[in-house]
């Protein structure tokens, strides 16, 4: 059976926002504001590529604790699924674009979903050599 291309997400428990951000000294709290505005505001194309970088090197940290039972109790208690990558609705439209899949209705741009690894890493490509990074 093939895995959903988008997943929508439900807030995460009690367990896993404590663990979430004493593994991150609690400065998620702090910019809890600001992460919810930034979250609204569309990327230019440099910003979208970088952002794509950092999510999927997360991910494939996500991936490398999921070979061991303890890493994958880690990912279980922060929230990581390491075959889909977090995005709000805003940038999971833009992301899906760039790898030409229309953005599901039910996408709202405050909204928190997971996009499937495989099509992060494809639309990361693609931004990556439409910006000429890395070639010389």
């Amino acid at each position: 059976m093939t895995k959903p291309i988008v997943k929508v997400v439900k807030g995460p428990s009690a367990t896993q926002t404590g663990v979430k951000e004493a593994t991150t000294i609690g400065l998620m709290g702090a910019l809890s504001a600001g992460s919810i505005a930034a979250d609204i505001k569309p990327f230019d194309r440099e910003e979208l590529f970088r952002a794509l970088h950092l999510r999927l090197y997360e991910a494939k940290r996500a991936q490398g604790r999921a070979k061991w039972f303890g890493g994958r109790l880690y990912n279980h208690l922060t929230g990581q699924d390491p075959e889909y990558v977090l995005f709000s609705g805003t940038h999971l439209g833009q992301t899906l674009d760039l790898v030409r899949i229309e953005t599901p209705e039910i996408v709202v741009p405050r909204g928190k979903y997971l996009l499937r690894f495989d099509h992060v890493d494809q639309a990361y490509e693609k931004l990556k050599h439409e910006l000429a990074i890395g070639e010389a």
